[in-house]
């Protein structure tokens, strides 16, 4: 790092910092995005073993689909509150569902994997993401309100 990005205000750092949060987690949620459209029969697969549930082909387009315009708008930062709350929410189901890999991630109950640990600092940085969503600023969001095409909060009273 050079020492011009070292002794950055924190009011340059903060969204700097969030900028990469936002990138890093879009391109994590992109990726299983893109692997429901290509790859739908692992889409199913994963279905079947972590939520129990049978998914046609048809069926995971559509989530990836769906999952693909999430993490276009988190990437960008558009609606925020929304994007933000929506990759959190996706990440959450996951956690969730995946909870006998995390109580047992070296496999002592025969269903183990380390690696699901890293679900946690993911949720944990969806989590601060959607919580300092109004400090994430290089975003289209702050674009357009730096524009005027959105309302202040002070106009709006939020």
């Amino acid at each position: 790092m050079t020492k011009e990005v070292l002794l950055m205000s924190p009011e340059k750092r903060i969204p700097a910092a969030l900028l990469i949060l936002r990138f890093f987690l879009a391109i994590f949620l992109l990726q299983w995005s893109i692997e429901k459209l290509f790859l739908p029969d692992a889409a199913a697969r994963i279905a079947r073993s972590f939520y129990g549930v049978t998914l046609p082909v048809e069926a995971s387009y559509a989530l990836g689909i769906a999952e693909l315009i999430v993490s276009l708008a988190l990437l960008l930062g558009f609606y925020r509150t929304v994007s933000y709350g929506l990759s959190l929410l996706i990440h959450t189901v996951t956690v969730v569902v995946s909870w006998r890999q995390l109580f047992d991630p070296w496999g002592l109950a025969k269903v183990g994997n380390h690696l699901w640990i890293s679900t946690w600092p993911t949720w944990g940085g969806f989590a601060a993401l959607f919580l300092m969503r109004d400090r994430d600023i290089w975003t289209v969001d702050g674009w357009r309100r730096s524009r005027g095409a959105l309302p202040t909060k002070q106009a709006t009273g939020l």
